[in-house]
């Protein structure tokens, strides 16, 4: 049985973030920049690989599924999967586009589900935007009795391809939304403070992490 989280507490949006970005997400996959197009894909095919196939008849929890792009990417629209997103308007779209999500409206911080009912719990391209993200991996412990799976952008590379590219240039590069960035290292620290099995590895210029064991 997984450990109790130590304390849960709301994270909310990053300052200054919209309560309704419906669009947001689909505006993000549906580039038409063909390298950025093949990096996106690179990065799901790695995800794929470090997910695996996941148990039969277990509990797939995916925290901040958005508009449910990144997950059809990786699981497909069909895989049962209880999908938390805190936009309404988000798991709206997420539950429309795939018909084995079960979506529920909640902070990545409070989780409404048991300790230890997950076999796998993902959260794909969501701790950059907390932030509070500890509160975060406290609700992945405590709801895991399998294993974590999340993606973050690899900073500082992530931001240097949006400069690349032009984009954010004001902000040298970095995304408004985006309230942490993350080196392997970080990311590896984070989640060893609640795993006592990490691992972390590169697809570039996003890290996939996956995680095991929660620490009492």
């Amino acid at each position: 049985m997984s450990a109790p989280s130590p304390s849960r507490r709301p994270i909310g949006l990053a300052p200054g973030a919209p309560e309704a970005a419906a669009g947001q997400d689909a505006k993000k996959y549906s580039t038409s920049n063909p390298v950025v197009l093949r990096l996106i894909d690179r990065w799901a095919d790695a995800l794929r690989d470090v997910i695996g196939e996941p148990v039969a008849g277990g509990t797939v929890v995916d925290i901040g599924v958005g508009e449910g792009l990144a997950l059809e990417r990786v699981l497909g629209a069909s895989v049962p999967v209880i999908g938390v997103e805190y936009r309404l308007d988000k798991v709206q779209l997420a539950t429309e586009r795939l018909a084995g999500l079960r979506g529920v409206v909640a902070d990545a911080g409070m989780v409404p589900l048991t300790d230890g009912c997950a076999d796998l719990v993902t959260s794909i391209e969501v701790l950059e935007h907390l932030v509070d993200p500890a509160a975060a991996v406290d609700e992945f412990a405590r709801l895991s009795r399998g294993r974590v799976v999340v993606s973050v952008p690899w900073e500082p590379w992530f931001r240097a391809g949006n400069m690349g590219r032009g984009k954010n240039l004001c902000r040298f590069g970095n995304d408004p939304e985006h309230v942490q960035q993350f080196s392997s290292r970080r990311l590896r620290a984070l989640l060893a403070g609640r795993f006592a099995s990490v691992d972390v590895r590169p697809s570039f210029p996003w890290l996939i992490a996956s995680a095991c064991d929660p620490r009492p």
